[in-house]
């Protein structure tokens, strides 16, 4: 579906479902969105959102929301502190959603979790905030798009960089031809991750509901290093570094580009600079994207090692044609090179002027801006979000594709007038996955 036809269809299915009343709970209509963050273990990436959302003006954390105890309790003093006003604490995303005075949802539990809870919030005819992937798989990615066109629900994914006023200047000067037509980004990310070890197969601690953690997920026993943060290196429950870290930059570049579904991916890698442990996914991998038109993109991961990062940064995006390049950091700084790869020019928020009828200063902080645009959406009924659910899987998809060639060890052929396999290619296998028993996701 055309991004024009579809934001059509979702305007088009907002007034058809609610007869013409609003479909949001009654915070919207007084002018005041409420939301409910689902994840946010104070070491995560929920708790970070969720004091930042605090933050935003009109907007309430009504509800904190997470299978760790603990990590209610804690979710709800933060936000007493900021704010003055105690959240509620459910633990059961479904309970939220019984709640008609819950606007939306911002999602950052584990990835296997993020799709579901977004079909379920959607289907429930409030906002979904979801963090990046949006999705387990392509079939899932699929079926948000899917989600919002038939719901009219607002929908916005944590791409942070699309509601980035330096971001969007930069993107018009490539338009505009600064470095002639760009055909060509390179991505990468690296950290430092240490093994994680043997994981043992134990009772799960008291605080934690390790039945609703898993939620979609088939079910496994309770092991001593997957909770928190060590799940995303299980092809049960994470996407690996590809789908933790690759969306941030590789949106970027297919934004720069101007690209939307490949022709071919290829992945390869592995466990290079450690072994023995729980780890799964690779510590090491690079993918390639070809799109018709000569377009490419390559994203190099390494999980393990940051000793020379390229440009000197630990992620980034660099953008090629044939008048020169551009550089994409999270520095918030974006640099011009010639030809001869000298540097001519900076963008920094300086260079962007501030619009002061915003409630948030694109210049200013990424997630204030983002969740800032995603709330105004909110409130506006608004669709036409930062990253609404085609442009999100459209950009997430790369991911899961990459991963599939990674490990089908082929090249994975795609039609780009539609993101799906085309007839041939490996992949199918893992375009979906298995779910538990009454949690299988719908649309």
């Amino acid at each position: 579906m055309k991004r024009r036809e579809f934001m059509k269809a979702a305007v088009g299915a907002s007034a058809i479902f609610s007869g013409g009343v609003p479909v949001f709970g009654q915070g919207a209509a007084s002018n005041r969105v409420r939301v409910a963050v689902m994840g946010c273990h104070a070491k995560g990436r929920g708790f970070s959102l969720m004091k930042t959302l605090a933050k935003v003006p009109g907007v309430e954390v009504a509800t904190v929301c997470d299978v760790d105890a603990r990590a209610r309790d804690a979710a709800a003093a933060e936000i007493l502190k900021l704010t003055q006003k105690e959240p509620k604490k459910e633990k059961d995303i479904r309970k939220v959603l019984e709640d008609k005075g819950i606007d939306g949802v911002l999602c950052a539990a584990p990835d296997h979790w993020h799709a579901p809870a977004a079909l379920m919030t959607m289907q429930a005819g409030k906002a979904i905030y979801v963090e990046k992937p949006c999705s387990f798989n392509a079939c899932e990615g699929e079926m948000l798009v899917e989600a919002q066109a038939k719901s009219g629900a607002v929908f916005q994914m944590g791409n942070q960089r699309r509601s980035s006023g330096l971001y969007q200047t930069v993107m018009k000067e490539i338009r505009g031809g600064i470095i002639g037509e760009p055909r060509f980004a390179r991505c990468w990310y690296t950290a430092q991750r240490k093994p994680i070890g043997k994981g043992n197969k134990v009772p799960a601690p008291e605080w934690l509901d390790w039945n609703l953690w898993q939620g979609p997920a088939p079910r496994r026993a309770y092991q001593d290093n997957v909770v928190h943060y060590l799940w995303h290196w299980f092809y049960h429950w994470g996407t690996g570094e590809c789908g933790n870290n690759a969306p941030h930059y590789v949106d970027v570049a297919r934004w720069a580009l101007g690209v939307t579904f490949p022709s071919r991916v290829t992945c390869g890698g592995g466990r290079l600079f450690y072994g023995g442990d729980d780890w799964e996914w690779p510590d090491t991998q690079a993918a390639t994207y070809e799109f018709p038109d000569r377009k490419f993109i390559t994203w190099e991961g390494l999980s393990s090692v940051s000793a020379r990062p390229y440009e000197g940064a630990g992620t980034g995006c660099m953008v090629y044609g044939l008048k020169g390049a551009i550089l994409f950091t999270p520095k918030n700084v974006c640099t011009l090179f010639d030809p001869a790869g000298k540097t001519v020019r900076e963008w920094t928020s300086k260079d962007v002027a501030a619009d002061p009828t915003s409630l948030t200063n694109p210049s200013g902080d990424l997630d204030v801006a983002h969740l800032g645009k995603w709330a105004e959406c909110v409130r506006n009924k608004d669709v036409n979000t930062a990253s609404p659910a085609l442009e999100a899987h459209t950009s997430i998809l790369l991911m899961h594709l990459a991963n599939i060639a990674l490990r089908t060890g082929e090249t994975v052929k795609v039609d780009p007038s539609t993101g799906k396999l085309a007839a041939g290619s490996p992949g199918k296998e893992l375009w979906s996955r298995e779910y538990e028993k009454g949690w299988e996701p719908k649309v």
